[in-house]
């Protein structure tokens, strides 16, 4: 008699993909696509959650970079009063909900499913019969139950936290640039800490030292270099680095805590 298969590790990634959709209270989110995002800082950092939740197949079918040059896609993620300073004729809100369930079934579906069958190929098979709340998609700590990938995750949130609030001196700037590799999985390119460091006009936004005719304008030309630093040079060498994981090793828990096996 042949016993039912089940690949606990595949229904844990489409729970986690389902919170980049629209998360429930209990989900490391807070902001999903469905309904958008306040400010374009909140895009970002969905974008990078869902970089870990593809496992870096995003990127194939979304390009970071419209985050910084589409305008009708700003106007559609964002939802906040931000929007307006975007284009000077944003979408309505409802053309922008239209908008971005074009997004969800163009760009994003496909992207989970990349994901899914990449990970199928690692995913081990348990019986049916021995499914429990070991294997329950609902109550798995780590992203499609690996380990590695809730640590990538936390630290690439954690490098991007760290360049929203700027830096006290150039030695902190530094030292977060070295930081990068963790996060990236060493797919930073070598020579940006070199370049950064070379670039007067970098430090000044990186280190808050914005010449502005206002304090708020100088935040804002801040704000902005820094999130167009996050676009162009973070989420493309986080999805390289999430690429570069292995997605074989399954967490299992067990009386002692946490042990490999093969899910």
């Amino acid at each position: 008699m042949t016993t039912n298969q089940t690949r606990p590790a595949l229904p844990t990634l489409q729970h986690d993909q389902r919170a980049l959709l629209a998360p429930k209270p209990d989900d490391d989110l807070d902001h999903g696509l469905r309904d958008g995002f306040p400010d374009r800082r909140t895009a970002i950092e969905w974008y990078q959650a869902a970089i870990v939740r593809t496992l870096g197949h995003i990127t194939e079918r979304w390009d970071p970079v419209g985050l910084l040059r589409d305008r009708t896609l700003l106007t559609a993620l964002v939802v906040g009063p931000e929007r307006e300073r975007f284009a000077d004729d944003p979408l309505s809100l409802e053309t922008a909900r239209q908008y971005r369930q074009r997004l969800e079934r163009v760009l994003v579906l496909p992207a989970f499913n990349l994901a899914y069958n990449a990970l199928r190929k690692s995913a081990g098979e348990y019986p049916e019969d021995v499914r429990n709340d070991e294997h329950d998609p609902e109550g798995q700590e780590f992203v499609a139950m690996r380990p590695a990938f809730q640590v990538a995750d936390r630290q690439q949130r954690a490098a991007i936290q760290r360049l929203w609030g700027g830096f006290g001196s150039v030695e902190e700037l530094q030292s977060w640039l070295h930081d990068l590799s963790e996060p990236t999985n060493g797919s930073l390119d070598e020579s940006l800490p070199s370049r950064v460091g070379r670039d007067p006009v970098a430090r000044e936004h990186f280190l808050g030292r914005v010449d502005a005719d206002t304090a708020l304008e100088a935040e804002r030309l801040a704000r902005k270099y820094r999130e167009r630093f996050a676009v162009a040079k973070l989420l493309p060498a986080f999805a390289a680095g999430i690429k570069r994981l292995e997605a074989g090793e399954l967490a299992t828990h067990t009386s002692d805590g946490l042990t490999p096996g093969q899910g």
